[in-house]
């Protein structure tokens, strides 16, 4: 077996100019960059390297084999090109050395082919328990056009462009990751696939009002400070609150909000990696000859994928003026913490099918909070949203909106299975361009106050088989559920209620089987659970005080005007009361 050993120059080296070849790949090699005067350090070997020092210049890398860099308190500089260049090689392994810090800066400028401060043709993997700090003024921070892999260590990404990009798979299986990018924070040609770790990201870009020229949300901006909604009281369904995971929520970071106090008050947008949006356009025909201004805005999303996203694990605080998370196929949440807030449009959406599993999702939109183009499905979780626009959407846009009012049916679809569900929308609270079905776990929605959406939406068939379920909102467009198993209370009250009203059903034993206190107003109310009961006589109070009384029939119970109030594509019964349109973001709630 042959030896390993450290070497400075041997003659097991071949020294040439600023090359320095190991005629062993099992040879771990030591080097002080400050001795070395070129400007380019050239690997033609694959081996172990062992960098320490200061550098002005480029790590460049030719081989047929795998290399490995231990950075050992580094600071490279490369006014002209990327600080670590993967020319070629098997597979580029960055680790950092423990107890150390490392800087890698680029330049504004490339002489050199590259795409950023790490670049590499070939697989790139990031481990090690040091700190590993990139400036990235060219573009991306780390960038492979084959995968990259983060195993460990601590990462601090400042880019131009991506944080990180890829031409195949971008996979995090553990450590801290930091981003703050003026395009994607992460952008996978292929796959993203998070197992744990901790992932920070602050995508800065300028983006256009909505992204997917789709309707914008309803109200104004929400407050986007990067922290996890607040919500009001908990409100408790059979007289129980729902349970929440075990453990402590995780909070974000004081130093990932440090990064968000100290982004630069402009930021400069490179020409190329953009997608194209136009400014206030619209569905009217314009002319060839219209000399109408057409303005350019890169992507600035958190966690970006043209194929699937599954997250497994993990912590993710994601800040974007853009969508959070976004993926052209299939996105799959199995656990972790999710943490999001977009400025200006989405939180986490899937061009394909969209699963819940598990996790806790906490998320504050401009535009919808969890949206699905095919069908949205939660099993399981704890879920928490704020949206000037809709919560959970299914087909995109609003079903009157969007198609016409005509169903999608099993194309587009919101099914609920189980987890515990909290939405706070300005929008509908759930809107299924087809069929919605609840049939298991806990959800309650403060919907809109406005008439013009409904705490619950739905073109096709609407179906409450299981779980527990309590919605307030606005009558205009109220719709209930009706085709499903379990009994169902639609009540509308003869006037709006007030923010901050306590409401409470009661049975005739004076059992609470529903109860919730309103972040807006509000005076339509759906619930069902398995508690109530064909026959059963139920009291529905405001503040303590009696507001209706019903009997429970099979199926849906209306009260009121639900039976009259008008829905998609009708009109409302004259002389009713509309409730009074909010005019502010609406005000903060625990959950």
């Amino acid at each position: 077996m042959k030896r390993k050993t450290a070497l400075i120059i041997t003659a097991a080296m071949l020294i040439s100019g600023c090359s320095i070849t190991s005629a062993d790949t099992g040879t771990a090699v030591s080097v002080n960059l400050g001795s070395i005067k070129e400007n380019t350090y050239n690997i033609t070997k694959g081996g172990t390297y062992t960098l320490g020092g200061d550098y002005k210049g480029m790590i460049s890398i030719d081989t047929k084999d795998s290399v490995r860099l231990i950075l050992n308190n580094v600071n490279i500089e490369n006014s002209s090109g990327p600080a670590i260049y993967g020319k070629n090689c098997s597979k580029l392994t960055v680790e950092t050395a423990e107890g150390s810090e490392n800087t890698l800066t680029d330049g504004k400028e490339y002489t050199s082919e590259g795409k950023g401060c790490i670049f590499s043709n070939d697989d790139i993997v990031l481990q090690g328990s040091g700190v590993l700090n990139i400036k990235a003024n060219y573009d991306h921070g780390i960038a492979s056009d084959d995968s990259v892999e983060i195993e460990k260590g601590s990462v601090n990404i400042n880019s131009v462009g991506d944080g990180i990009h890829t031409n195949d798979d971008i996979t995090i299986k553990d450590g801290s990751v930091t981003i703050i990018s003026e395009q994607d924070g992460i952008q996978a040609e292929g796959n993203v696939n998070i197992e744990g770790g901790a992932l920070n990201v602050t995508a800065t870009g300028e983006v256009a009002e909505s992204t997917d020229n789709e309707p914008m949300g309803r109200g104004g901006m929400p407050f986007g400070n990067g922290e996890r909604p607040q919500m009001g009281e908990m409100p408790k369904i059979d007289g129980q609150p729902p349970q929440m995971p075990e453990g402590e929520r995780p909070q974000m970071s004081e130093d990932f909000r440090g990064h968000r106090k100290n982004m630069p008050e402009g930021t400069t947008i490179r020409e190329d990696m953009t997608e194209s949006t136009t400014a206030g356009s619209s569905t009217a025909d314009v002319s060839e000859s219209s000399t109408e201004a057409t303005t350019e805005f890169p992507s600035s999303k958190g966690i970006k994928a043209d194929d699937d996203i599954t997250i497994k694990g993990g912590s993710i605080n994601i800040i974007s003026n853009d969508h959070c998370i976004k993926s052209a196929n299939i996105t799959t949440i199995e656990n972790g913490s999710i943490v999001i807030n977009s400025t200006k449009s989405k939180g986490i959406k899937a061009e394909g099918d969209l699963t819940v599993n598990g996790g806790d999702i906490s998320a504050d939109t401009r535009d919808e909070s969890i949206e699905s183009k095919a069908i949205a499905t939660i099993n399981g979780g704890s879920i928490n949203i704020k949206s000037e626009d809709d919560g959970i959407n299914a087909g995109g846009g609003s079903g009157s909106e969007m198609m016409g009012g005509v169903s999608d049916g099993e194309e587009h679809q919101v099914i609920i299975n189980g987890g515990t569900i909290h939405i706070d929308a300005n929008g509908d609270g759930i809107d299924s361009n087809g069929d919605l079905s609840i049939n298991g776990g806990v959800v309650a929605i403060d919907g809109p106050s406005n008439s013009g959406n409904g705490a619950l939406d739905y073109a096709g068939k609407g179906s409450i088989n299981g779980g527990s379920v309590i919605a307030l909102g606005a009558a205009g467009m109220a719709q209930c559920p009706d085709g499903g198993k379990q009994n169902v209370l639609n009540i509308t009250l003869d006037s709006v209620q007030p923010a901050g009203t306590s409401v409470a059903v009661k049975d005739s034993k004076g059992n609470v089987i529903g109860e919730m206190k309103s972040a807006k107003e509000f005076q339509n109310i759906i619930l069902s659970s398995e508690n109530i009961k064909e026959g059963e006589k139920y009291t529905v109070n405001t503040d303590d005080k009696s507001a209706a009384e019903i009997t429970a029939q099979k199926g849906v119970t209306s009260y009121g005007n639900s039976g009259r109030a008008f829905g998609r594509g009708g009109f409302g019964t004259k002389g009713e009361r509309s409730p009074k349109k909010i005019t502010s973001a609406p005000q903060n709630m625990t959950f």
